[in-house]
């Protein structure tokens, strides 16, 4: 089978030579992951720059209400169009391609959760936008980073409250007004005096994570750490 059907690559359809690769060599050398200095707070990468990490100017003026945010590459090709394609077309046959991008970051991440005591929360979607879409790509996303998340894993304890436009289509203001007290937690109980790992696909102006953020520390969280795919750059 192999012979007359080859696997290929899911970016650019080239033969696989290497087995378990979803994603060609070629294909993730383009990719690039997020690299220290990076902001401590926020994950900003710092250009031209050598070092530690350390918090950027954003963060210095005033921290954001979460404790730490973390992306794991940069938002660009081909890890833009894989989740521009599992976001917008409910196409999961990209999963195997993201959890093959990330992989190198899980192993980090599992060191960092503390099962007994952390929670895993997934950004929700609106209802009618879940349906529309099929799917919320946060939870898909949620069990690639935490495979053995188990019980840990909180799938509705934070829901949107009312249906936001899209916040691609808005400017970093109207993203803000946009999102203001758009969510609320659903179970308390399940988060209070728990470090809660918060996951989306792609970190832009951070104006989710915060607002998600506002609302899990409200109901008694004791940390909120931001966990994405993908960071825009800048």
């Amino acid at each position: 089978m192999e012979l007359i059907y080859p696997s290929r690559c899911y970016c650019c359809q080239s033969v696989l030579t290497r087995k378990g690769q979803v994603v060609c060599t070629d294909c993730l050398a383009k990719v690039h992951y997020l690299q220290s200095p990076l902001c401590s707070c926020c994950g900003r990468e710092f250009p031209d720059s050598s070092g530690t990490d350390h918090l950027c100017g954003f963060c210095l003026r005033q921290l954001p209400v979460y404790d730490r945010a973390q992306g794991v590459v940069r938002y660009e090709e081909p890890v833009s169009h894989l989740l521009h394609r599992l976001k917008y077309a409910a196409d999961t046959s990209t999963l195997p391609a993201l959890a093959q991008v990330i992989e190198p970051f899980v192993h980090d991440l599992a060191q960092e959760f503390q099962s007994a005591h952390d929670r895993i929360v997934p950004v929700p979607l609106f209802p009618a936008r879940l349906k529309k879409r099929g799917l919320n790509q946060s939870l898909l996303l949620a069990r690639i980073f935490f495979p053995k998340a188990g019980d840990a894993l909180l799938v509705d304890s934070i829901v949107r409250t009312r249906d936001t436009p899209p916040q691609t289509t808005l400017d970093g203001d109207a993203r803000r007004k946009n999102l203001r007290s758009a969510f609320a937690v659903r179970h308390p109980a399940a988060v209070q005096g728990r470090r809660i790992f918060l996951i989306d696909d792609v970190f832009t102006t951070g104006t989710t994570a915060s607002e998600c953020a506002k609302a899990l520390l409200a109901a008694g969280a004791a940390g909120i750490y931001v966990v994405t795919v993908a960071r825009v750059a800048g």
